[in-house]
């Protein structure tokens, strides 16, 4: 196959292959490098023809994946404070019915939850539940035998579901919780936000250590109504706070003359009520993030703007 065909063939696949990488690592840039190096490989490759293209790629993309997520893991012993996966600016490719679908498999909380699975685990129930891959060719993806990639999936989606994390409320539900949330922030009144949070809901922020954030998870409906009162609403009420759509849901974004200050998204229940808060802080994360959109595929893909 000559390089222009190649190179043909790959885009075809490049949005694909990074929805993929980046649901399995949580990283924007790390997605991007893995790509771009499985791009390197399949331009190189010189050996017999390659009769599934996809699969191949695909291979090659989650293998290197997989070997990240190893050293990924090490890292994250000494990072200090939470670890959030990198926030993305998103837009619809779909129709208004599919987009919760497909919010739902990019959330953070979503992403967070991956984190808990085995990276076998992950790579098969992201390939087949989300980018609808037959089991059989998970299972030349992994190495493995087709049984055995189904019973990582079936573990996994299991655990997704015990832990209800794909739910994804209406655009108008969204819009009011986070009217809600501005209200407390210019106003330091938590009411109205108060009877949206869950009792055993969470917040934490993502800062690296680079700027000031809180560094532990914040635990319980209290706790968290006194943390936006005492520290947030005094910290943040002159600043501008703007409505993005961040990885598929309705998010906030706080900017401090000119300069974005934090960046929160949120998780929800199946009734609705805030069961987590995330607050981005870190200063290269929010600068990428201000920086790209990600276009969203009900297949799964994202191309980047």
């Amino acid at each position: 196959m000559k390089l222009e065909s190649k190179t043909d063939v790959f885009e075809q696949s490049r949005s694909r292959l990074m929805g993929l990488a980046y649901r399995l690592l949580g990283s924007v840039s790390d997605a991007q490098d893995i790509v771009q190096d499985t791009y390197l490989k399949w331009i190189s490759y010189s050996g017999p023809e390659i009769e599934n293209p996809v699969g191949w790629l695909s291979r090659v993309c989650t293998n290197r994946c997989l070997d990240q997520l190893k050293s990924a893991s090490h890292q994250r012993l000494d990072y200090v404070g939470s670890w959030i996966p990198d926030q993305i600016q998103t837009e619809f490719e779909s129709n208004v019915e599919e987009q919760l679908e497909i919010a739902s498999s990019l959330t953070t909380a979503f992403l967070l939850l991956l984190e808990r699975l085995t990276p076998k685990e992950r790579a098969a129930y992201l390939l087949h539940d989300v980018f609808s891959m037959p089991f059989d060719e998970v299972a030349g993806v992994l190495d493995m035998q087709s049984a055995n990639c189904r019973k990582l999936a079936t573990r996994a989606r299991e655990y997704v579901a015990k832990n209800n994390v794909r739910h994804v409320p209406e655009k108008q539900h969204q819009e009011k919780l986070l009217e809600a949330f501005q209200q407390a922030i210019k106003t330091g009144d938590v009411g109205g936000l108060g009877t949206m949070l869950r009792a055993d809901s969470d917040l934490r922020a993502d800062s690296g250590g680079k700027v000031q954030a809180v560094r532990g998870v914040i635990v319980g409906h209290d706790a968290i109504c006194r943390f936006i009162e005492d520290i947030l609403s005094h910290a943040w009420r002159d600043m501008t706070i703007t409505t993005y759509l961040l990885n598929g849901a309705l998010g906030l974004v706080i900017v401090d003359e000119g300069k974005t200050h934090a960046a929160l998204s949120f998780g929800y229940d199946t009734e609705g009520q805030i069961s987590q808060i995330y607050i981005m802080r870190h200063p290269g994360k929010l600068k990428q993030m201000i920086s790209t959109k990600g276009i969203l595929s009900i297949s799964g893909a994202i191309s980047w703007e």
